[in-house]
């Protein structure tokens, strides 16, 4: 029997309760004695003693005389709620109930019911809604209508459902109140203009304002991501063009609009004319409904029902947008087709039905498989569970696994090289014993997420259909695969589906550790499908264990008290990236044993506590990150910031061990300043004096920019993000120009994708990770606001001074020092002087350009020390006189006034 489950966020759509439902929001109770305060300030508009004297022209449905507010308020929510878009919900058109006071004839009492369809026309009419026809050119009456327009928009203010788009008209009715052009131009063309005017923001929120032919292009961009992802978790249905043409047929058009050439691409405009002929001879519109409706209740029952509602509301938009065109959306005037109703009430029976027992059931049905004697116990082979140390919940599940005759769904979570691997290989053994005798097969997240929706859930069937009753299909990083990117909760239907109804498929997810809550959180169903098993970082004894048996395998010997050395300093050790845990052991146990060979020249050799490596991760620079930080000129304030930092990680550390639970302050960072001022420098020190404090486990940096996360085509930017995570694990990544990821005015640009991807996997791994945004410090304004999470993640700012002359001069100085250059008198009076005549524009780069001044310098002294043909005295090499150095570069007509400076204006 069938029992329908229902997100919820959804169930309030069957509540017998005031409820306001949009489909392309979500169902929003009505709040006692919210209408009264609505009709109130309906009546305070009304009356606005701006305009309540005035007299416009109105419909006949308004009673008069009329000042025009009633009407344009009744427009105004028609329009927040979307052109064409669907409404339902029990008693939810009682919102209308608010104009009634203002009708020529208002309607009946309003009484309980369900409202299973209500979608009107919305279209977008601001701002000649309150500009009468007897406003003539009055530029100071039409200045007013305007400020009154903007007033109206704050009537519907809490109306939860439509607030995002409300606050968008107001902004809009905010930028054009200085416009002095609409004072004068034709009250026809406002609305228009206005449209043309609204920024990307709000276009996204009002899509209806890039005209009927954007609109349809929305509409379309809609449809092409969730129709897919519906067949994909149905199993069947239309392919998007013919889907399309039958969405044209229903809307009773007998020709395809050629709009829909522009709206999408030629191509697509000539697969669905090739299947509206090929379909309109036998069309019946009665039939299309019902077997949609029927298609929508099989996907609702996979869980699906906010997509479905979601493909009704982009159905029911574009009926209206076509049979709009070439004007705005509006209905047809006769049936609409598009099966809203008939969904709604199959769904209603469905929560409805009330199983009932049949006696026949207990006379005739045989035992379940459950029910049944359990098979013979076998178990697992010895040699596989031998090499799994201290994981005994993973091994008990093995060892059930190869008791079972049943499919094998299995979930390892846990953190790299404790056994999942090994894992992997057991069950494939257990496997072998049935029959199945091919290795198992590795499918990656990455090669899933890379693909469109279709293209994902093909992939996993192939996988699935060439493993099925075969051999055992691995899918890595499940987490990943099921959440991250457009496909993601396609897959995790189709693998849903497929758990259910395949029983010869044999399956092993594996995922790092607690991300199993991931799986968890986007398809509940789907992780209790499998039985999932945690491992553990290594611990001293597991540490030893596993030692002594990779040396063993290695021909070599031990004797107690070296391998105890070994697992205490692998305790101690850090790891890096993936190297830890097992993997860290075997890299540890192979340095010990060439060590030991090398040392005695034996081929079996006893590894002693001298050939024990102390470090086997490789990673940060030698020396004390500190002192480097004091050696760095000129900054004193960042080395201040630096410093705090590090006292603050301190303190943490002691609070933590007297046991006082204080959050952790934030240690995300932006960095602002212009080029050249050490900010990776800083960055790369910091990452190792968090590693020195236990804050990190690595200390490395991995340095990034725009060009390594964002990629040119769908679905590829999210995978580059998580690879650039990946790589910083356990130090620091710092992206350089981080405004890049955020250019103004590309509101649709990939680079928002690598944002959010980026929030995410900050919060994800933020107990072994730093990341560092930098860039100028107006860009880097405008970048922390492009995305609300990033603000708050990046609460700590430091900012980066330009240097000095004096500061420059000591780089140059420094940085011959540590290249043993000896600077010859001269050289840094020569040095001086060239500054003074050298610009600072933004793309001035303090640090670097010292650097560069110095490669040309020796760039010079070369051509210089090979002008001869005699030999060239060492000292010579060594030394950097000053005609070495390149002669001062003039400065233009309009800088002389700004060489004394040194600063470019």
């Amino acid at each position: 029997m069938i029992r329908l489950d229902l997100p919820d966020e959804l169930a309030p759509c069957f509540f017998e309760e005031p409820v306001l439902d949009l489909y392309a929001s979500r169902p929003w109770r009505i709040p006692d004695g919210f209408l009264e305060s609505l009709r109130h300030a309906v009546e305070q508009a009304v009356t606005d003693e701006r305009v309540a004297h005035w007299v416009a022209d109105g419909t006949d449905a308004w009673r008069r005389p009329t000042n025009g507010v009633p009407e344009t308020l009744d427009l105004m929510l028609a329009f927040l709620f979307g052109a064409c878009a669907v409404r339902s919900g029990y008693w939810g058109d009682m919102v209308w109930g608010i104009f009634d006071p203002y009708l020529a004839q208002p309607g009946a009492p309003w009484t309980p019911s369900w409202n299973y369809l209500r979608a009107q026309e919305g279209a977008w009419r601001p701002p000649g809604w309150l500009l009468p026809a007897t406003a003539g050119d009055d530029s100071d009456r039409r200045r007013t209508a305007f400020e009154v327009l903007r007033s109206l928009v704050d009537v519907f203010e809490g109306l939860e459902p439509i607030e995002e788009r409300r606050v968008e008209l107001a902004k809009l009715c905010e930028r054009r109140a200085g416009n002095e052009e609409d004072l004068r131009a034709p009250v026809d063309t406002l609305a228009d203009e206005w449209a043309r005017a609204a920024e990307a923001p709000t276009m996204l929120t009002l899509p209806e304002l890039s005209g009927p032919v954007g609109y349809v292009a929305w509409i379309l961009d809609g449809l092409n991501d969730i129709h897919p992802y519906l067949r994909a978790a149905v199993g069947d249905g239309d392919e998007i063009e013919v889907a399309i043409a039958k969405l044209v047929l229903a809307a009773g058009m007998e020709q395809v609009p050629a709009e829909l050439a522009v709206a999408g691409t030629s191509d697509m405009l000539a697969r669905v004319e090739e299947h509206h002929r090929s379909l309109r001879g036998g069309f019946v519109p009665e039939t299309w409904r019902d077997s949609t409706a029927r298609w929508l209740v099989r996907a609702t029952i996979r869980g699906e029902l906010p997509a479905c509602r979601a493909w009704l509301d982009m159905a029911m938009r574009l009926t209206g947008a076509l049979n709009g065109l070439p004007g705005r959306a509006r209905l047809p005037s006769g049936t609409v087709w598009v099966p809203v109703s008939t969904f709604e009430w199959n769904i209603r029976a469905l929560l409805a039905n009330r199983p009932i027992p049949n006696s026949l059931e207990a006379r005739f049905r045989r035992p379940r498989p459950s029910e049944e004697e359990p098979p013979a116990r076998t178990a697992m082979p010895p040699p596989v569970v031998a090499g799994i140390v201290g994981q005994s919940e993973l091994v008990t599940a093995l060892d059930e696994a190869a008791a079972s005759t049943g499919p094998i769904r299995i979930l390892v979570a846990g953190p790299v090289g404790t056994g999942k691997g090994l894992a992997v290989d057991a069950l494939a053994d257990v496997l072998k014993t049935r029959g199945f005798a091919q290795p198992p097969v590795w499918l990656p997240a990455a090669m899933v997420n890379e693909r469109t929706v279709s293209g994902a859930v093909e992939l996993l069937r192939q996988e699935m259909d060439r493993c099925e009753g075969v051999r055992l299909l691995v899918l890595q990083d499940l987490d990943e695969m099921v959440s991250q990117g457009a496909a993601g909760a396609a897959v995790a239907a189709e693998l849903l589906r497929a758990l259910e109804s395949r029983s010869e498929f044999h399956i092993v997810a594996v995922c790092d550790a607690d991300r199993d809550s991931v799986i968890f959180a986007t398809d509940p169903i789907l992780a209790r499908a499998f039985r999932v098993v945690r491992t553990r970082d290594f611990d001293e004894e597991m540490f030893r264990r596993v030692f002594l048996r990779k040396i063993a395998r290695l021909g070599a010997d031990a004797n107690d008290a070296t391998v105890a050395d070994a697992a205490r300093r692998l305790v101690g050790m850090r790891p890096f990236r993936n190297l830890r845990n097992g993997h860290l052991v075997s890299a540890f146990a192979v340095e010990a044993v060439e060590r030991a060979r090398s040392r005695t020249g034996e081929g079996r050799p006893t590894v002693g506590v001298e050939d024990l490596p102390d470090d086997i991760a490789g990673g940060p620079a030698e020396g004390d990150p500190f002192s480097d930080l004091h050696a760095l000129v000129g900054l004193e304030g960042v080395r201040q910031e630096v410093r705090l930092l590090a006292a603050e990680a301190k303190a943490e550390r002691l609070r933590r061990e007297a046991g006082i639970k204080v959050p952790p302050p934030t240690r995300h960072f932006a960095f602002t300043g212009n080029p050249g001022t050490a900010k990776t420098t800083v960055a790369r020190l910091l990452a190792r004096i968090y590693q020195s404090l236990g804050l990190l486990s690595s200390g490395h940096l991995v340095e990034v920019s725009r060009v390594d996360l964002v990629a040119r085509f769908i679905g590829q930017t999210a995978p580059l993000v998580r690879a650039a995570v990946e790589r910083a694990l356990g130090g620091v990544l710092f992206i350089d120009e981080a405004y890049a990821l955020a250019p103004e005015g590309s509101e649709e640009d990939f680079g928002h994708e690598a944002i959010a991807t980026l929030v995410k996997l900050m919060e994800d791994h933020r107990s072994d990770l730093v990341v560092v945004v930098a860039g100028y410090e107006e860009d880097m304004d405008r970048f922390l606001a492009s995305n609300t999470g990033l603000s708050s993640r990046f609460a700590r700012r430091i900012r980066f001074p330009d240097y000095t002359d004096e500061e420059l001069v000591a780089i140059f100085v420094s940085i011959a020092e540590r290249t043993g250059i000896t600077l010859a008198p001269g050289v840094v009076e020569r040095v001086e002087g060239r500054l003074r005549t050298t610009p600072r524009g933004p793309g001035f780069g303090n640090g670097r350009h010292m650097r560069t001044l110095f490669e040309r310098a020796l760039g010079r002294q070369a051509l210089r020390l090979t002008a001869g043909e005699g030999a060239v005295d060492a000292a010579a090499v060594r030394t950097l006189l000053p005609e070495d150095l390149p002669e001062p570069e003039p400065l233009g007509p309009d800088l002389e006034s700004t060489a004394s400076t040194g600063h470019y204006l």
